[in-house]
Parts: C-alpha cells; sequence; structure tokens
C-alpha cells in the first residue's frame, strides 16, 4: 500500500478509537493513529517517512530489509514498552499502536503480506485479497477509507 492509504486507514483507525472518549484531544489521538501507520516502513528509504528520516531509513533498511521486523507484531511490543518509558505519551500508545496495526492489516491484504511472526518466515496474508499496491482497488479502499475517516470525525 502507498504511504498515502495508510495515512487515510490511520486516520480512521484513530478517530474510531477517538470516538470512545477515552481521549482527552481527538485530533492528538487521530494524529497518534497516522504516525503509528507510516512508522511500519521506516524500513524503505523512499517511503514518505522513510524520505524525511533518511540516516534512521537507512540503518533500518540495511539492518532488517523491508518488511522484516518493522511490520511484526514484536515491533509492536517494543514500541509499547518504549512509550511506557515517557508517561506523557502513555495515553496516545493505544492511538500510535491501533495506527500500526492498520498498517499491517493493509499490507496483509497485499500480495507480499507480512511476516507478523518475525524472525520466523512465515508470510500472513488475507485470504482471498489481493490488492497490488497503487491499483485502483488501493484507490478504492483510500476513497472508501477516507469516507469512514470524515463520517467517524464529523459523527
Amino acid at each position: 500500500m502507498t504511504g498515502g492509504t495508510h495515512l487515510v486507514l490511520g486516520a480512521l483507525s484513530g478517530a474510531t478509537l477517538a470516538a470512545t472518549g477515552l481521549f482527552d484531544s481527538e485530533p492528538l489521538a487521530i494524529a497518534a493513529a497516522m504516525i503509528g501507520a507510516l512508522l511500519p516502513d521506516i524500513d524503505h528509504p523512499y517511503s514518505r517517512l522513510g524520505r524525511k528520516m533518511r540516516p534512521v531509513s537507512d540503518l533500518v533498511a540495511l539492518v532488517f530489509g523491508h518488511r522484516g521486523i518493522t511490520h511484526s507484531l514484536l515491533a509492536i511490543l517494543v514500541m509499547l514498552v518504549l512509550l511506557l518509558q515517557a508517561p506523557q505519551w502513555l495515553g496516545y500508545a493505544g492511538a500510535l499502536a491501533v495506527g500500526y496495526l492498520s498498517h499491517l492489516a493493509a499490507d496483509a491484504c497485499t500480495p507480499s503480506g507480512v511476516p507478523l511472526l518475525w524472525p520466523r518466515r512465515r508470510i500472513f496474508r488475507v485470504p482471498g485479497v489481493s490488492i497490488q499496491t497503487g491499483s485502483i482497488s488501493e484507490m478504492v479502499v483510500a476513497g472508501i477509507g477516507a469516507m469512514a475517516a470524515f463520517f467517524v470525525i464529523v459523527r
């Protein structure tokens, strides 16, 4: 999936989570989820986030490759442990994690799938779904996600 689609799905997941009323700031919860939705692609130097954090992205890509550890459940666990060290952000750690999970779920809909149990090499895909990155079907997913996010936000 492209960065734009990940951002839209992150916004949808963040808005849905924020609609529970657990957050002091709905916009911050949505922003945290959107950031979380881009984080897994830090392992790709030409991704939306990779271009902004090029030295970090280059290092992660060199050590782990694309769709390695950053596309796994282990990465979410490590991220949450690190966020526990910053109590001021603890309330938004859930939103960040939900956005991160939205990225993994979206990539599991592509032919490449995701290595959820990394370092095990098993790839997980959503059965019966195969959305090519940049295809019309991805644009449809992004469009539906954007409309859904809009309706959740303006509820």
